[in-house]
């Protein structure tokens, strides 16, 4: 039996490489629709750990891939298996091409061999990645047609405060889930939408981080569903926009 042919969509979004693929990545929770593709369902969060993309409910977790290969910010390569063994994964290779400050996304998704239906799964594919997608695009906006200048970034103030997960009498920074939240803030400089992160000395355990990002970008998912130690429990954090009327610019 012929093999079906790889599955391929593309989709060309504002943004430059480096912000398409760190939303693609370090920020998938912020725009992958659980509610329709998931293995737990829409209470679900789904973020990279590490080398595997990981979707979690309470304390089931479900591993969907593990990275073979990463190129920041150009490509991405999946072994991917959402709701089922490794051992029936399939290959996913996404790559972004900038385009004078915008990028095409190209998603290539095959191996179908490996799998008990190839052609069923195909076709299942096939009818979810343009839906997938079209989640993604909204997030960062496609590409404007001539028109006004494009609105300019919004700023927004994370403040976080022990979560239900902090034993009494112990410290936000010695728990092992901390370093979660410190990775959260390097992901988000790594991608330019940090602006200053640090505690506030006067509330023990409290904190408070300045964001910067694209109006069409969910900071609200991103700072509940991204920073793991949040998701867990370590931390809890509130987002408020911050109307910015003075600079040092």
């Amino acid at each position: 039996m012929t093999e079906p042919a790889p599955v391929r969509r593309e989709v060309v979004v504002a943004a430059p490489p480096a912000t398409a693929f760190a939303l693609f990545t370090a920020h998938v929770g912020s725009w992958w629709p659980l509610a329709e593709f998931s293995v737990f369902g829409p209470d679900a969060t789904v973020a990279f750990e590490g080398t595997e993309l990981v979707e979690r409910l309470g304390e089931q977790r479900s591993v969907w891939a593990e990275v073979i290969d990463l190129d920041p910010p150009n490509s991405l390569e999946l072994s991917w298996h959402p709701g089922r063994d490794a051992t029936a994964a399939t290959e996913l290779t996404v790559r972004f091409h900038d385009l004078d400050g915008s990028t095409k996304l190209s998603l290539e998704h095959r191996g179908w061999h490996r799998l008990a239906d190839p052609q069923g799964t195909h076709n299942e594919y096939e009818q979810g990645w343009p839906v997938v997608l079209g989640h993604y695009e909204r997030l960062l906006g496609p590409v404007p047609q001539a028109g006004p200048e494009p609105a300019a970034t919004d700023w927004y103030v994370l403040l976080h405060q022990p979560g239900p997960a902090l034993t009494d009498g112990q410290s936000v920074f010695e728990h092992p889930d901390f370093a979660e939240h410190v990775a959260f803030l390097k992901r988000l400089a790594q991608y330019g939408l940090l602006v200053a992160a640090g505690p506030l000395p006067a509330q023990p355990g409290t904190g408070m981080t300045v964001v910067r990002a694209d109006p069409n970008l969910d900071v609200q998912r991103l700072a509940t569903e991204d920073d793991l130690s949040v998701v867990r429990g370590l931390l809890g954090v509130q987002v408020a926009p911050w109307l910015v009327q003075f600079t040092g610019d």
